[in-house]
């Protein structure tokens, strides 16, 4: 196999345009993406900037000098280039040696793995930005087989791309449909009416809303974006600190969700990033928006961490992410008029969190989200499709350029039928031809040409109503029935009552499993499960409290295979409880109690923390109060808990004071009792108090100021001054008595005095 250097297959042209039309069509860098040249624009004479100087044509490579890894090349296709000038900053590779095939190197040149090292060489130049040179470029050279397997070889990649490139297209479409579809429900509000036509062009009953300044149909409701849903803000863990980095969670910056939708993260941080950071996760489904410079709106398709310059908003049951998604699409233009900042034009959370989000009746939600479910569901299987294909054409590439795949035939069918595992549907590979070609080569020596001629008719037409699929491996039989498996148990523990969030944790817990141990999970042994926790424990520097959460969540998978009847015996069964070390954990002292308070100044702070010691309610609860929720008169209000299970706590008459204080000064009319300081005053968050409290311990040297330890302060006072334990526990809202005995802390010097009192 002959290796040739780019300079003996291509030379670069500068031949300048004769500028012999009053208009031509000026091709940028910005024209050229990804093997497309856009259409250019039509520009007159005296308005051509002088970069634009180069003729162009026909089997003409367009490579960009600048920033390699940005994928600005495409090979020219069109048969008329005579009113086409393009840019200096794009070389003109243009091919004179006739034995290489122009496709075949076109695709060595764009491959993947020789465009990022073109990057790390661009990179190291010295110079404003990331830039390469002709002289740079002709020095590599590529394996060059003979003319006929070039030709095979970029016939196969020619049809990767084509696929790629198809669904590339669809997703267009899809998109368009969904962006229609949504238009035509909530901004023209000609949805189907229970005759099937449109409300309003079908005079559906509107009336007037003064937030929108418009008419929305009856029975609608508008609330704020942070009010129907959870909007998350990420952050970064410290670059500077390695232990943060590496194997765990996916991490995403505000470039990378520009992409849609969002199925991978250049890095990742572990367990330990993401509880020394302020970054989120956020889960699967979540709509994302980067805040910072251009807006842009994605949808979560796996789990993810985000920074700081990224908003993660969480699909419910109210609002979901073929509603949000577009909504927020349809908002940009008014969210980008609202950026702040000269440097970096950016919107904050509590922006995203004001948007005005039109609710229809719960069964006009539904029916659209029938509808929309499918087409997005379309868009990210199709997107999957293209990341795969994308990483096996770059994968395929480079074996079938240094001969370590070949291109004949058998080998070429056993490749491919590799590469298509789930993906039977690629029109890339026919497997009918596969047979018949494979029943034709083993008659060859027996047949005449003829015969051969005959069999193959015959054979073709038998197999014309058919429909065949390759068959699942071993290993796609196990991931098939470990999923279905899987999944019957996560729709038992829905069945439960359990909420998202536990429904996520175990769903995510056993995959990692399951995709560590790669059998079936009827064949998971005892032994693989402690390998996986020990392995946990010592790589990912997991906490014995995590792993025995981990073997909790094993253990209810496994018994449930065993009480249906899967599996004979749960391989938990022989794995103990871990023993924990038994840690001391702070509470808020008197003095510090009082530091807090005296930190505070505004109203809202103080009583924030005074509800907080009094009721000792979880954060999450504190933000789903209303302040019609509250009854000053018997000092007390209701609170949803854990379960959506509802529970009555009391306050004492510090809080109400100040209470009452705080809601005498609010002048918005939003019915939370707590809201952002600044307008449009909305509901504060979970993660809104968690910071807020964090900032008032730092004012006064207080480290670890959080919700929870209000809770656990509360909880300990309770002890100490005599409240029997089950009414603490019954004032926590604990299931079990256990549970509050772990969050109260007996003080010592009581028990010095115990001592002393019953001893002594």
């Amino acid at each position: 196999m002959k290796v040739l250097k780019i300079k003996d297959i291509v030379r670069t042209i500068s031949i300048t345009h004769k500028f012999d039309k009053d208009k031509l069509i000026a091709i940028n860098t910005s024209d050229v993406e990804n093997g497309i040249m856009h259409d250019g624009t039509l520009t007159a004479i005296e308005d051509l900037k002088g970069q634009f100087k180069k003729t162009v044509q026909k089997g003409d490579i367009l490579f960009s000098e600048i920033r390699p890894a940005n994928r600005r090349f495409a090979l020219v296709t069109k048969d008329d280039c005579a009113d086409y000038v393009v840019s200096t900053k794009l070389m003109v590779l243009r091919k004179y040696n006739n034995e290489v095939d122009l496709r075949y190197f076109y695709y060595c040149l764009t491959n993947q793995p020789f465009l990022d090292m073109l990057q790390r060489k661009a990179e190291n130049r010295i110079g404003s930005f990331p830039q390469i040179t002709f002289d740079l470029l002709s020095e590599y050279a590529f394996p060059v087989p003979s003319l006929s397997e070039q030709e095979k070889i970029a016939n196969i990649i020619f049809s990767l791309d084509h696929k790629i490139e198809l669904n590339k297209q669809i997703n267009d479409n899809l998109e368009t449909m969904a962006k229609q579809l949504y238009d035509y429900w909530f901004v023209q509000f000609d949805f189907p009416n229970e005759e099937g036509k449109p409300y309003k062009s079908s005079g559906g009953a509107m009336v007037w809303n003064e937030n929108l300044k418009c008419e929305i149909p009856q029975g609608w409701v508008v609330e704020k974006m942070g009010k129907c849903t959870n909007v998350l803000l990420g952050g970064t863990p410290d670059t500077n600190d390695n232990s943060l980095w590496g194997n765990g969670y996916n991490w995403l910056n505000s470039g990378e969700v520009a992409e849609f939708p969002i199925l991978k993260s250049e890095k990742n941080i572990t367990p330990k990033g993401l509880e020394k950071s302020a970054t989120v996760l956020a889960p699967k489904g979540s709509v994302t928006l980067s805040i910072t410079r251009h807006l842009r709106p994605s949808i979560l398709c796996i789990d993810a961490c985000i920074n700081q310059s990224v908003v993660a908003i969480l699909e419910n049951d109210k609002v979901s992410k073929e509603y949000i998604y577009p909504l927020l699409n349809r908002d940009i233009p008014r969210l980008m008029s609202l950026r702040t900042g000269a440097q970096q034009p950016h919107i904050n959370k509590e922006t995203v969190e004001a948007i005005n989000v039109v609710l229809p009746p719960a069964n006009i939600m539904g029916a659209y989200i029938n509808i929309a479910e499918s087409i997005y569901n379309a868009i990210f299987n199709n997107a999957k499709e293209v990341e795969e294909l994308t990483k096996q054409r770059d994968e395929l590439l480079p074996l079938l350029m240094n001969g370590q795949a070949s291109v004949n035939y058998h080998l070429s069918a056993s490749f491919l039928s590799s590469l298509i595992l789930y993906r039977d549907q690629y029109k890339f590979y026919d497997m009918k031809e596969t047979i018949i070609q494979t029943v034709l080569d083993g008659m060859r020596a027996v047949l005449t040409e003829n015969q051969l001629d005959l069999l193959t008719d015959v054979t073709r037409k038998a197999l014309s109503e058919c429909e065949i699929t390759p068959k699942a491996t071993e290993e796609e039989q196990r991931n098939k029935e470990n999923v279905e498996l899987l999944g019957a148990f996560i729709s038992s523990k829905k069945v439960e009552g359990c909420s998202d969030k536990t429904i996520h944790y175990y769903k995510s817990s056993i995959e990692k499993l399951i995709a560590t141990v790669k059998k079936n999970v009827c064949d998971i042994a005892t032994n693989d499960i402690r390998c996986y926790l020990a392995d946990q424990q010592e790589q990912r520097g997991l906490s014995k409290v995590t792993i025995d959460n981990l073997r909790r969540i094993y253990s209810s998978f496994f018994s449930w295979l065993e009480d249906e009847d899967y599996i004979t015996k749960s391989p938990v069964r022989r794995i103990h409880k871990v023993r924990t070390d038994a840690l001391v954990k702070e509470v808020l002292t008197d003095e510090n109690i009082e530091v807090l308070r005296d930190s505070c100044h505004e109203l809202r702070d103080i009583a924030m923390i005074d509800l907080l010691l009094s009721t000792g309610m979880r954060v999450g609860e504190l933000v789903k109060i209303n302040r019609d929720d509250i009854d000053f008169q018997e000092r007390q209000c209701v609170v949803f808990g854990k379960g959506n299970k509802e529970r009555e706590v009391y306050f004492n008459a510090r809080t109400k004071i100040h209470l009452k204080k705080y809601l005498e000064q609010r002048t918005d009319t939003n019915p939370a009792l707590f809201v952002s300081l600044h307008e449009p005053h909305t509901r504060l968050t979970i993660s809104g108090v968690e910071v807020r409290l964090r900032q008032l311990g730092k004012r006064v040297n207080l480290n670890k100021v959080h919700p929870h330890k209000f809770r656990r302060t509360l909880a300990t006072m309770a002890i100490d001054k005599g409240m029997p334990i089950e009414q603490v526990q019954k004032m926590l809202g604990h299931v079990k008595i256990d549970t509050t005995l772990h969050y109260a802390m007996v003080n010592q010097t009581n028990v010095k005095i115990a001592h002393r009192k019953f001893l002594n």
